[in-house]
């Protein structure tokens, strides 16, 4: 009862409140207590290096530590943040990650049949993992939001927003714009795509008003030599798990056969073409997808899990009437996926159970596993006819 008297305490207000205030309020937390805010300082100080045409690529001790691995229109546009001291910035770059996902999640969710329970409901779900992201002052939860807000516009048929927000999200991470696959269940097609060519070409030259043209094509091609040398990340993913409860060697052929097994298996779906215009189908996939795109993902790190709980979130406002198995999966994700990384378990827990287990991504595949199961099992809409008759 107390609990279930905490969750009716988060109303919706609130928990726009609560978004906003923690995340900024985490932000000033890595700066003034932590001195941990490297990860903003990477995004923030190449634009140095654009003022100054020097590569954003290599090592910049004096700037940031760690490597730069993101695009030079993505430097371009933190420019504001450089000018900004750095106790702002970090506060404020939260608060536009913040804001976005917010928006996100609002603005997908705005034609269900009970916005406002969907919208607490997801937004409950997601919290924690976003708020990881936001200790860590990463840009994940920038990309989810960009992402709903791109499948959003292009399922009201404003292919040039959609394609702004898929392509934003290419320029940050790659498989940010993979979402916008999508438009294959929509109509406009043929615009759409003229659009993401047009947002491409425009964003992809944004730099050259700090650069000239054969430098800033020097730096993309710096950009694709970094991101295929990068190293692994923690591969809380897949192949973690094939390798902590399998021994699955680290191998660039095993991590290709388990790539290439769960691409097979998230496009076989797609081959049920009589359901591409379904509302239940096309929500399912999606879930699917942001699941996808970091269960099966070797550079998954705990703060990408925003993503895939994003799936989960969307997953679960599907539901009509969860299930008790859909229940106990949504409770291992919080517990195992969301909860595991927090004090609430011992280290030696953390240590000698869930991280060296990869644990966290164990719930969000088992999950996977369920929606796709739902996807397969779906019946059409003549089959559906069919039954009714009978």
């Amino acid at each position: 009862m107390g609990f279930q008297r905490v969750l009716e305490y988060f109303t919706l207000p609130r928990l726009l409140r609560l978004y906003i205030g923690l995340f900024c309020l985490v932000a000033v937390h890595q700066y003034l207590l932590l001195h941990q805010y490297n990860n903003y300082l990477m995004f923030a100080r190449p634009f140095h290096n654009l003022l100054l045409d020097k590569s954003i690529y290599g090592l910049h001790p004096n700037l940031y530590e760690d490597n730069y691995k993101y695009s030079p229109t993505f430097a371009w546009l933190m420019g504001p943040f450089y000018y900004m001291p750095d106790w702002l910035g970090t506060i404020l770059w939260n608060l536009l990650n913040t804001l976005v996902l917010l928006a996100g999640v609002w603005f997908y969710l705005s034609d269900e049949k009970d916005p406002a329970a969907q919208r607490r409901a997801a937004f409950l779900i997601i919290i924690l993992e976003a708020l990881i992201t936001a200790q860590n002052l990463q840009s994940n939860n920038l990309i989810v939001g960009a992402m709903l807000l791109g499948l959003y516009f292009l399922r009201n048929g404003r292919v040039w927003q959609a394609a702004f927000f898929f392509v934003l999200c290419g320029f940050i991470k790659f498989y940010g714009m993979a979402a916008a696959g999508f438009f294959l269940f929509y109509p406009k097609k043929p615009q759409f795509i003229l659009a993401m060519i047009c947002w491409i070409a425009l964003l992809g030259v944004a730099p050259i008003t700090l650069i000239p043209l054969n430098h800033l094509l020097a730096e993309y091609q710096e950009w694709f030599h970094v991101i295929v040398v990068s190293k692994l990340g923690l591969q809380v993913s897949v192949m973690g798990i094939a390798q902590a409860w399998f021994g699955m060697a680290k191998t660039d052929e095993n991590y290709r056969i388990i790539e290439s097994v769960g691409a097979t298996l998230f496009l076989l779906p797609f081959l049920r073409f009589s359901l591409w215009h379904n509302r239940l189908f096309q929500r399912r996939m999606i879930a699917y997808f942001f699941l996808f795109i970091i269960v099966f993902n070797k550079m998954a790190e705990s703060p990408t899990y925003v993503l895939a709980v994003t799936g989960v979130a969307l997953w679960w406002v599907t539901l009509t009437t969860p299930t008790q198995l859909d229940k106990l999966l949504l409770a291992l994700v919080i517990v195992f996926t969301s909860l595991s990384p927090t004090d609430i378990f011992p280290q030696v827990i953390q240590k000698q159970v869930f991280q060296p287990y990869n644990v966290k991504a164990l719930a969000c595949l088992l999950v996977w596993g369920r929606v796709q199961y739902q996807i397969w099992t779906q019946p059409t809409e003549r089959e559906q006819s069919i039954t009714a008759a009978i």
